[in-house]
């Protein structure tokens, strides 16, 4: 999403600190503001765009399906619960926990935070690592999925791992047992394999 912000809304040069941040660089605080200080802070076009958007169409049946089957459904981002939160809520699924950076706009600026940055390697903003092992430590099985640079701590710790695009070749080259995924209906097709519905995702 934060990419079809920075499109519609910011220079070209967003680019460029993608592929310093890609080379790890810098990390996702400094990529973050430096990407925004680009955008025109317009929060109806901000909002425009990500109702133009949507979750994954499969997403709503499995993470209901998770949840009446006792799982712990979180949904963990490096990017910003500002437009996660609202494609959520479009999805019905308002409700569900996120773990994400923040992104407010006030007086006419955009304004970042970091809650999460001190808890990892200092490289992602928020983590993902850190509600894996908070599962585990609750005696949960951790199930990952995921498919970007900022998914590769979580899945060296997570119990089980869904991947794609470039998380798929992380995992590939660092010998990270994964089950390969093209939309959440294959993970949809894996939860109803258990038994009982929903075991291997608690």
């Amino acid at each position: 999403m934060g990419h079809v912000i920075f499109d519609a809304l910011a220079t070209p040069e967003w680019r460029v600190i993608d592929d310093r941040w890609i080379r790890r660089e810098i990390p996702t605080s400094v990529r973050a503001r430096a990407q925004f200080d680009l955008v025109d802070p317009d929060l109806g076009a901000m909002h425009r765009l990500i109702d133009g958007q949507a979750v994954d169409p499969a997403f709503p049946a499995l993470a209901r399906g998770l949840q009446r089957a006792g799982a712990d459904v979180r949904i963990a981002s490096d990017g910003f619960g500002f437009y996660i939160s609202r494609m959520l809520a479009a999805a019905g699924l308002a409700d569900l926990p996120v773990d994400s950076n923040r992104l407010d706009v006030r007086g006419g600026a955009i304004v970042l935070d970091f809650p999460y940055e001190q808890d990892g390697c200092g490289y992602c903003g928020m983590c993902k690592a850190l509600p894996v092992r908070q599962a585990k430590a609750r005696g949960r099985r951790a199930v990952y999925v995921g498919d970007g640079y900022s998914d590769r701590c979580a899945v060296g710790e997570a119990d089980v791992v869904f991947a794609k695009d470039s998380l798929a070749v992380h995992c590939e080259a660092n010998d990270i047992p994964y089950h390969a995924f093209e939309s959440l209906a294959d993970v949809q097709d894996w939860v109803t394999r258990q038994t009982p519905i929903g075991e291997g995702c608690r």
